[in-house]
């Protein structure tokens, strides 16, 4: 599917004041076509104001060619050219209206599967065809096109800041190599703060067991794995008297319903593992810590095998996962943000909370970045004239979500849509606030960056033989990517 996103902007007028007239006066190159002048910062900026320091440009109805897969990750962009009433849709709306207006440009979306979109930028980039200026491709198997000089770093395109609050930060530690970066994240994606990993806790059951609920845990820093340990220790049972527990009883119960794509990575990075580190040239290489992932995975081990839980690991009874606590037969429910849509019709009232840290040492909360994430990347076939071009938008639709859409998307979407309670609003800061993104997983999917769910899988107390036997495949992986990456960096 293919269109113009055309804009009536007059209607958009009473907008005006979301956008930031301030710019930077870096001047524009000499081969672009824009018309260039310069305007001064008149106010002081408010937080979601921040100056995106990009020049005043008129593009003169350039367009702009984006491709994106459909589904959730089609809400990145959107290709309505209409509002909708739907808060964040029309948040996505106004911020494409405000670029378009202030660069003068034209928005050309393109969207399908995403292994198909994979498939359309490494055909278009290998024939040397010149089809789209910004793509957005699922994390994990999107990974491939920046060790194939498909994509340019973001370091040769000059007006974006990866400095600037509307980039994740994190990224780097998953996909940048020698200090450049292929793909990034952050506020340009808001499905990807959709798909950050939490846990759903069953409200009324704990109600019923005269428990407190677990927000004071989090806020003081003691909601740790050994707590949902705890709380999940005696809930797994068996009601219907046949002598077993089991997903598709009517009346048994659980501790926790989760699934093997999802929980052993949320539990592993939330309790601060790590399969990858950088060198002082960020140069990744294999860096298991056994000793600690062992601790680790013992009490990951606790909580779903020892304690009963309902760990699912057969593809075509995922849907049964989130009915069983929305059926109101689990106490806790480890999925994404974006799952709570599967929860609308819950009867039992239900909270929000992140995923536990290790212990009350760790910092930190830390959420997992589900694999089907969007990240942002720009062909190779991007000519080198119009880098700055390029750039200039990225950087604009970037800076303009931040003030536009993330406000709408924390509190209308994320607290409000999401959630059902004031205080589980306030836990959405402490999900989104330390993302994860891991080398191991992104580039080693199946395999070392899977062992926690393949070893619970096969119901293994040891790691220790598996972590050594991932060992020499591990560094002649990463030794690849490097080789690649290297390789792709000297032809851009």
């Amino acid at each position: 599917m293919k269109r113009i996103l055309c804009i009536l902007f007059a209607a958009l007028l009473c907008l005006s004041a979301l956008i930031m007239a301030g710019c930077a006066d870096k001047p524009a190159g000499n081969e672009t076509t824009a018309e260039v002048t310069t305007e001064e910062e008149t106010a002081e900026p408010e937080e979601t104001q921040i100056p995106d320091d990009l020049p005043t440009v008129n593009y003169k109805n350039k367009v702009f060619r984006v491709i994106l897969p459909d589904g959730m990750q089609a809400s990145d962009v959107y290709t309505e050219d209409h509002e909708t009433a739907d808060p964040l849709h029309d948040a996505v709306f106004t911020r494409n209206a405000n670029v378009m207006e202030r660069f003068g440009i034209e928005l050309e979306v393109s969207t399908d599967e995403y292994s198909a979109v994979n498939t359309k930028i490494r055909t278009s980039v290998k024939a040397g065809s010149d089809d789209y200026d910004l793509c957005f491709v699922h994390m994990v198997s999107g990974a491939a096109l920046a060790q194939d000089n498909l994509v340019l770093p973001f370091e040769k395109l000059p007006y974006v800041d990866l400095s600037k609050p509307w980039w994740d930060s994190s990224i780097k530690n998953g996909f940048s190599i020698r200090n450049n970066l292929m793909m990034v994240n952050g506020d340009i994606s808001p499905t990807s703060f959709s798909i950050t990993s939490c846990l759903y806790f069953n409200k009324t059951m704990f109600d019923r067991l005269d428990m407190e609920y677990p927000y004071e845990l989090v806020r003081s820093g003691e909601w740790t794995l050994d707590k949902l340990f705890e709380l999940t220790k005696d809930i797994t049972e068996d009601r219907d008297g046949d002598s077993k527990v089991t997903y598709d009883s009517t009346a048994d119960v659980f501790g926790l319903a989760s699934w093997y794509l999802d929980v052993p990575y949320s539990f592993y990075y939330a309790a601060g593992g790590m399969l990858v580190s950088k060198d002082a040239d960020d140069v990744p290489f294999y860096d298991p810590q056994l000793e600690r992932d062992t601790k680790i995975y013992n009490k990951i081990y606790d909580v779903i095998i020892t304690n009963n839980a309902y760990y699912e690991t057969n593809i075509s009874n995922f849907p049964n996962v989130a009915k069983v606590f929305a059926d109101g037969r689990a106490l806790f429910y480890d999925a994404k943000l974006a799952s709570a849509e599967e929860l609308r019709e819950m009867d039992d009232d239900f909270g929000i909370i992140p995923v536990p840290k290790f212990d009350t040492n760790q910092t930190e909360y830390k959420s997992f970045v589900n694999g089907a994430a969007s990240m942002v990347c720009v062909p190779a076939t991007v000519k080198e004239a119009d880098r700055e071009y390029v750039s200039i938008i990225i950087e604009g639709m970037a800076a303009e979500a931040y003030r536009v859409v993330t406000p709408v998307l924390y509190e209308t979407y994320l607290k409000r849509k999401v959630t059902r309670d004031a205080e589980s609003m306030d836990m959405i800061d402490y999900i989104v606030r330390n993302r994860v993104f891991d080398m191991a997983y992104v580039n080693m999917h199946d395999g070392v960056g899977s062992y926690v769910r393949d070893l619970l899988q096969k119901g293994a107390t040891d790691i220790s033989s598996t972590m050594k036997s991932y060992q020499k495949s591990a560094a002649k992986r990463i030794e690849k990517i490097v080789k690649a990456f290297d390789k792709s960096l000297a032809k851009q």
